[in-house]
């Protein structure tokens, strides 16, 4: 994808983003409203979703708009809102803002966008509180958990005050519920222990597509499909477009989380090696490795005590192998195999069009 290209799709994305945040700043008002009469813990859940949800790109909202624009024909009905669809869209980025919470508990991540997770945040909060740092941690890890279970629910709220059909609305309520099945069983995959020379392609194949492609491509771009009242066939062939598209998302994630720099990626740079993250680069390196390299592999892959020396050798190890070229071009082929599904999902050229830019969006960021 040319610059050009690449600068058009991130504008798009970024005025889709502007209407979804008026959206969402709005809900949350209301959200505080609604709860005056509550402990300012309880209406702080607001907050956080309001911190979490005021920045970043957005992409699976401007997807699910994406998904009603290219999706939507003559007999398409509109909202009653005339900002039905950004609100719709909205809905996604609750859910995709509680998952992460949920994430960052799971992997113990002290920051996210550059900023102290939530539960990093609440355990900090009241650390005065508690005898022990492990008390103020439990806390806070239960704060943050409660936070993520609210996401679910304040997506569906906000997706159900979007204005469309109430026919449509339960088909898109039921993808919302599906979808969070889906994503949790997907991180309970990645949470099994498997050694790095147990970790197989097929393994973090499905890891990625149930993790990330169902709720970062499959829901946005079904989810507007839905509310455009399309045809069971177009959303058979989004889904061959949105999984190999989340898939290669993710491949490229994980070339970034381990490449990539603080500053960008809003985390620490050796997180992926220090909580063992089952990607693509370590599948390929531990099998191209050397005796001695496999047995340092083993030795860091998932160990919290690893050093910035350590994570250096990994990358040497990793470029040295072909593993990170062949991660490259695995995430190439998958969005190949997905834009060969546009022709199917819309006619319309403009919306091919930016189907295809932001699959190859998605593999080039960070270049």
């Amino acid at each position: 994808m040319n610059e050009g290209d690449q600068q058009v799709a991130i504008e798009y994305l970024h005025e889709k983003a502007v209407l979804v945040g008026a959206t969402l700043a709005a809900f949350w008002k209301a959200k505080r409203a609604e709860w005056v009469g509550f402990p300012s813990l309880v209406q702080e859940v607001f907050d956080v979703y309001e911190d979490l949800t005021s920045g970043g790109k957005k992409l699976r909202a401007g997807l699910a708009i994406l998904g009603y624009e290219a999706c939507r024909h003559a007999g398409s009905p509109t909202s009653t809102r005339s900002d039905g669809l950004p609100i719709a869209a909205g809905a996604v980025e609750i859910l995709h803002n509680a998952f992460l919470i949920h994430d960052d508990i799971v992997d113990r991540s002290e920051l996210r966008r550059g900023k102290p997770t939530v539960h990093r945040r609440y355990a900090e909060k009241f650390r005065s509180q508690f005898a022990t740092e492990d008390d103020a941690e439990q806390y806070g890890a239960a704060i943050a958990l409660n936070f993520g279970d609210q996401g679910e629910a304040l997506g569906e709220q906000l997706l159900l005050s979007s204005g469309f059909p109430d026919r449509l609305l339960v088909q898109a309520v039921a993808q919302f519920g599906i979808t969070t099945a889906d994503t949790v069983n997907g991180q309970i995959l990645d949470l099994e222990h498997i050694k790095i020379g147990e970790l197989t392609e097929d393994q973090v194949f499905r890891i990625h597509e149930f993790k990330t492609a169902h709720y970062t491509i499959l829901l946005p771009l079904t989810l507007g499909a839905i509310l455009a009242d399309a045809p069971r066939e177009v959303l058979a062939s989004i889904r061959a477009y949105a999984i190999p598209t989340g898939m290669a998302f993710q491949v490229k994630d994980d070339v970034l989380g381990l490449f990539g720099d603080e500053k960008s990626l809003g985390k620490p740079v050796d997180s992926d090696l220090k909580e063992g993250k089952k990607t693509l680069l370590f599948v390929h390196a531990y099998r191209a490795a050397s005796r001695e390299d496999r047995l340092f592999l083993e030795s860091v892959h998932g160990n919290p005590e690893a050093t910035v020396d350590d994570l250096e050798r990994v990358k040497e190890i990793v470029e040295s192998t072909g593993a990170l070229h062949l991660s490259e071009k695995i995430a190439a082929d998958l969005v190949q195999q997905a834009t060969a599904s546009i022709p199917t999902i819309t006619k319309a050229a403009e919306s091919q069009w930016r189907l295809r830019v932001l699959a190859e969006y998605c593999i080039s960021r960070g270049d």
